[in-house]
């Protein structure tokens, strides 16, 4: 008697198991922890340089370019620019803003988004994105993130977030 017991505990166990893993596992790849979701396209631009100058044997350009996004922000930005090259010919990432008019997640607003600068490992850009301000439907949208790719075509990924002020504990 106690044998079977034994034998039936296990197999419930073990049926237990099965039902419920896959809802574990889903969950723990969830990836809306306290409200964030990924976040995750394209950014596709076209620059223009408005201003150039060298210093010391360095090169540094101002310039501006026009962008579309798609994926989570679906939309146009005018995005600035500084970049700098050094006497090693060895070209630094821009530091940026770029204004966004678009859509995320249904809302429509615009936001201020800063990019900083990466490095070029093999022909291919890498840097850092964070939401700074916005407007409309987009004004409690924060988020931040990784872009990586080639020369006038990037891609993004990160996470985002509405945060409601009223019942919202956690800090960005």
């Amino acid at each position: 008697m106690r044998k079977r017991l034994s034998v039936s505990i296990v197999c419930l166990v073990a049926l237990l198991s099965m039902i419920f893993l896959p809802t574990l596992i889903a969950d723990a790849r969830s990836s809306h922890h306290h409200g964030r979701q990924p976040a995750y396209g394209t950014w596709v631009y076209e620059p223009s340089i408005l201003y150039e100058w060298t210093h010391d044997e360095y090169f540094a350009k101002l310039g501006h370019e026009d962008a579309v996004w798609t994926g989570t922000f679906t939309g146009t930005s005018y995005d600035v620019f500084l970049v700098a090259v050094d006497p090693s010919g060895t070209t630094t990432c821009p530091h940026g803003l770029i204004f966004f008019d678009g859509t995320v997640d249904g809302k429509e607003g615009s936001m201020v988004i800063s990019f900083a600068p990466g490095e070029k490992i093999e022909g291919v850009w890498y840097g850092r994105w964070k939401i700074i301000s916005g407007t409309g439907e987009l004004e409690n949208l924060r988020g931040q993130g990784k872009w990586w790719g080639s020369q006038h075509h990037l891609e993004y990924k990160g996470w985002i977030r509405f945060k409601d002020y009223r019942n919202d504990g956690y800090d960005d």
